[in-house]
């Protein structure tokens, strides 16, 4: 049978040098060995030259304060990957290759000192044929030797996309929420593999699911690279997710010298379907084929994971004419489309590991996430990511590499450059197009004629790409960009027009009437990227500061120009709350204020689009996660893995069963009418019919009931007006009101939901901010002490925004809910799961909000007791 052998691992060596220096075996003046200016060190593959650095104490941690400033220099050089390994004898077989699936970026290979061939190109694999120059154990130890030149420069968020030469992830050359880290490496697996007779050069089993949504059929397709003609068998089959066999088939093939295209159609039968996250289960299936001799010699052998469903996309109901239908139908069922927008981990993406990829795609999994939208200017993402994905049910929206530059976003059409960029986006189809995850390819992002109108099909570069999708994935979902339409950004004035298609923006909360006015009257039929700014904790800024001053958070100040100058908030935060005090530190409640407002922007941003269902088919966050601890950014998803309090209430707006309420504004005088409407949402089709009632409270923060209304409804499909509520506004205790809604049915409260505001003051939300703290207590039940714990508020006043965390942000917690408001003498439990709970180590909560903030440290020493 064919081999594989992975030479990846931590046994490389690694050498730094300056530019052409690594060509001198031997100085010329000394007559000696020319020892290299860095290394040797010890080097894991995959990875990054500066992950083997810091692992060396030879690199600054680039987390730390300014310090990825000093690392720039490791671009400057020439670096060496060297391997020694051994190969048994008689494992050659007919034909011998090694295979580098990823390369970053240029540069020359040899194996036993013989020049392989040079290299050149992030996107796609690189093979060589290394029959005539390996050696077994009985010849000696191979010598393998992979050279790096120095890092190409090219434009990151700031330049000229038409003028792209050079396809490499733009955003490590600085992004707002990533400085210059520019890795250079061998960033996938090295593989040595070894063929007799045959070898399968590609495998797409295209499963589809019938049109009756029961049964399905799967086209085998295969190429195979023949080195002798002949008759072989090929054999078919699919399993289910328990391993038991689904259908087999074998056949004979006659097969030519070179290459060889063959495909076979399998009726299946019954068949379980894959869906979306939060719609069913997302059913996985195996196709395998088998290469075989005409003897019945096993060849090769190639798995793939499989899914049986129907995608399609409608037009949105009154849409403009000539609009793109961007409303996405699974399996028969409309669904809503509720995504964040994805980035790499880590700069360093060669570093990123399986078990990353489960923990923060896991992340969005719970947060009720139905689609990740792979950002054009990054990676296309890796295998690992995939397999998550499909197991998971995250549908993907993947971008070929193309981004917008700011002072150019025409995508280039340079007949080099297009070829290049068709290789790349050809082996990413190839090699993607069987997951059931992978819902839609894209152009790129921000890719816009002059103007500002998005990019389309009439562009030679989007042309082609179209076009290889039809060729290679026909009847996958291709869009010309994100965004895409005839406008870019929705603008309030031309609200009505029919302008607003796939949107982006706004990127921040528009103030206290701005951001309710704006959503209320949006049009958009699709926002594909909506974000707003919030802060890391406070406790992860002074951990990174590094000696910087962590105060003030201003345009002049090194520390926060350095992680998130986009995202300073001085002058907003202090307009809505009351100035800071720029010589008195008061990181923690800037920190907290900034998070709150994230959250409170974000949820209402999300909740007045679903509210326009089915006009409006989508909404995905600017943005998910970030690869750097920054200070503030638009993630939702903290650097270490840390869920910001907007996660928790973008959890809630994208829940299958929710509530929201319309309103105008956060801030009201006494004498004003506090008017809003009150929505249900719902997905779930097996509650349809179900007659629920809607109890709306308003509470004063002191606990006083100041009105109440009820609602009955029969739950309908999506959204829909329960009713409109209102009251004459008095001034409530400090100065704050808490709008609750809740839908009961029977006797359970299926849902529950808060919004806080405020009354009359020197700046509209300073009462939020001036409220008496409240204290909370935690009590454990002794039969759910490891899965659940009970708030309880014993202060006389609302606790606003109160947040739990794990002190570990590593064990991944996951809570059943969070960002609550919690009257006075209330309780509540909390049910937490953890996705990565290290051996030894113990679940220990942190709690904060507005007003709130508590020290757990009883917890760790109570927790055993009880135990």
């Amino acid at each position: 049978m064919n081999g594989r052998l992975n030479l990846s691992g931590d046994d490389w060596q690694l050498t730094g040098w300056y530019r052409n220096q690594w060509r001198f075996t031997v100085s010329m003046e000394l007559g000696e060995t020319f020892p290299p200016p860095v290394g040797p060190i010890a080097a894991t593959v995959p990875g990054a030259v500066q992950s083997d650095l810091l692992q060396a104490g030879l690199l600054d941690d680039p987390n730390r304060g300014l310090r990825s400033l000093s690392g720039e220099w490791v671009n400057n050089r020439e670096w060496c990957y060297e391997k020694k390994f051994d190969i048994p004898d008689g494992w050659p077989l007919d034909r011998c290759e090694l295979v580098f699936e990823g390369l970053d970026y240029a540069g020359e290979i040899s194996l036993n000192g013989v020049k392989l061939g040079e290299f050149e190109g992030f996107f796609w694999p690189h093979a060589f044929d290394v029959s005539p120059y390996i050696r077994t154990v009985s010849e000696g130890s191979n010598h393998l030797r992979v050279m790096f030149r120095q890092s190409p420069e090219i434009d990151g968020q700031y330049g000229y996309t038409h003028l792209v030469t050079t396809l490499k992830p733009r955003f490590n050359y600085v992004w707002d929420w990533c400085p210059r880290i520019v890795p250079v490496g061998i960033w996938q697996d090295v593989c040595l593999y070894t063929y007799r007779a045959a070898k399968l050069t590609d495998f797409w089993p295209h499963a589809t699911l019938n049109d009756d949504l029961h049964t399905g059929q799967v086209r085998f397709a295969a190429s195979v690279e023949t080195l002798a003609a002949g008759p072989y068998r090929a054999e078919y089959r699919l399993k289910d997710e328990d391993d038991a066999v689904q259908y087999e088939w074998s056949e004979t093939l006659m097969l030519k010298g070179g290459v060889n295209s063959f495909e076979h159609m399998a009726e299946v039968g019954e068949v379980q379907s894959w869906w979306p996250n939060g719609y069913g289960k997302p059913s996985l299936y195996t196709a395998e084929i088998k290469l075989l001799s005409e003897q019945g010699e096993e060849l090769q052998a190639v798995v793939k994971t499989i899914g049986f469903r129907k995608l399609e996309w409608v037009a949105n109901e009154n849409a403009p004419v000539g609009a793109l239908p961007y409303t996405l139908v699974v399996n028969g069922k409309r669904i809503f489309i509720k995504g964040v927008n994805w980035v790499p981990i880590k700069p360093l993406y060669g570093s990123v590991t399986e078990q990353d990829y489960q923990q923060y795609v896991g992340r969005f999994c719970d947060m009720n996430v139905n689609l990740l939208r792979v950002w054009g200017g990054a990676i296309i993402e890796q295998e690992a990511f995939y397999q998550v994905c499909d197991r998971l049910g995250l549908l993907v929206w993947q971008e070929f590499p193309q981004s917008s530059s700011g002072i150019s976003n025409l995508p280039p059409d340079d007949p080099a450059v297009l070829a290049t960029l068709e290789r790349a986006a050809a082996q990413a189809i190839r090699e993607r197009r069987s997951h059931p995850s992978l819902a839609v390819w894209c152009g790129g992002n921000e890719l816009m004629w002059e103007g500002g109108v998005p990019v389309d099909e009439r562009h030679l570069n989007i042309a082609m790409l179209k076009r290889l999708v039809a060729e290679l994935d026909p009847g996958r979902r291709f869009l010309p960009a994100s965004a895409s339409g005839p406008t870019f950004v929705a603008d309030a004035s031309r609200f009505g027009r029919g302008l607003h298609h796939d949107v982006h923006g706004p990127w921040q909360y528009l103030g206290d009437r701005e951001h309710y006015a704006f959503f209320n009257s949006d049009d958009a039929l699709f926002r594909s990227e909506t974000g707003t700014p919030g802060t890391s904790r406070a406790a992860t800024i002074r951990k990174w500061a590094d000696g910087l001053s962590v105060w003030p958070p201003t345009r002049d100040n090194p520390y926060w120009v350095h992680r998130g100058a986009w995202w300073i908030q001085w002058e907003q935060l202090g307009a809505l709350f009351g100035l800071w005090a720029a010589d008195a530190d008061e990181l923690e409640l800037y920190c907290r204020v900034s998070r709150y407002m994230q959250a409170e922007s974000l949820r209402y941003a999300v909740e007045a689009t679903r509210r326009r269902e089915p006009e409006a088919s989508g909404f995905i966050v600017w943005m998910g996660n970030e690869p750097f601890p920054n200070n503030a950014n638009t993630s939702v998803i903290e650097y270490d893995g840390m869920p910001k309090p907007a996660y928790y209430l973008l959890k809630k707006a994208y829940a299958g069963l929710h509530l929201s309420a319309r309103y105008n504004q956060l801030a009201y005088k006494e004498g004003d009418t506090f008017a809003c409407g009150i929505f249900i949402h719902n997905e779930h089709s097996e509650i349809e019919g179900l007659e629920a009632t809607v109890n709306v409270s308003l509470y004063g923060a002191d606990g006083n009931l100041l009105k109440r209304c009820v609602y009955d409804c029969s739950l309908g499909f999506g959204a829909q007006l329960a009713g409109d509520f209102s009251w004459i506004v008095e001034r409530p205790a400090h100065g704050v009101f808490v709008l609750r809604l809740e839908a009961v049915a029977g006797e359970w409260t299926v849902e529950r939901n808060e919004y806080a505001f405020a009354v009359e003051s020197s700046a509209p939300l300073e009462p939020l901010l001036q409220l008496p703290r409240a204290q909370i207590v935690i009590e454990r039940e002794p039969e759910v002490l490891h899965t659940a714990f009970i708030l309880v508020n014993v202060s006389p006043v609302c606790a606003i925004g109160l947040m739990v965390m794990e002190r570990d942000p590593g064990q991944f917690v996951c809570f059943d809910r969070n960002m609550v408001v919690l009257l006075p003498g209330e309780r509540l439990q909390m049910n937490w799961a953890q996705r990565n709970l290290k051996e030894g180590s113990e679940f220990i909560p942190i709690i904060e909000g507005l007003n709130v903030e508590a020290d757990c440290n009883e917890w760790q020493h109570n927790l055993k007791e009880e135990s």
